[in-house]
């Protein structure tokens, strides 16, 4: 098997065993990875390859969104109305091969991520504390 091969094989390995916990902040760095290569493309304007790296962001912060368990209340709301704004600037990003929106999403996105891995008891990146 070639590093990639492997590689891929630990991710998905690491994704079926992680608690639901762990799959969020797995979401929200693989969201915050996207849209840094993507705003990497779209500086070296590769309309392609930024438009694929965007598709990928938005459709984990749908699955955010849809995770969410509305009848939980209004604080619950919040939280889908927030995925619901970063997902439009993530739409508007790609239209529009718009920075400033990818920019405004990873701002939007990096507290969370980080907000999630201290209450969790991991930090952002994923790694468990010692």
């Amino acid at each position: 098997m070639n590093p990639t091969s492997l590689l891929k094989k630990y991710k998905e390995m690491e994704i079926q065993t992680s608690s639901p916990e762990k799959l969020i902040l797995i979401l929200y760095n693989g969201a915050i990875k996207f849209l840094n290569q993507a705003k990497t493309k779209m500086r070296e304007e590769n309309i392609e390859e930024s438009s694929r790296l965007l598709l990928k962001a938005e459709k984990i912060v749908r699955e955010l969104m849809f995770s969410l368990d509305l009848k939980r209340g209004k604080f619950v709301a919040h939280w889908y109305n927030l995925y619901g704004y970063i997902y439009g600037k993530l739409i508007e990003a790609n239209l529009e091969k718009n920075v400033e929106a990818v920019d405004e999403a990873i701002s939007l996105l990096t507290p969370l991520r980080d907000s999630w891995a201290q209450i969790i008891g991991l930090n952002p990146t994923h790694k468990e504390k010692n």
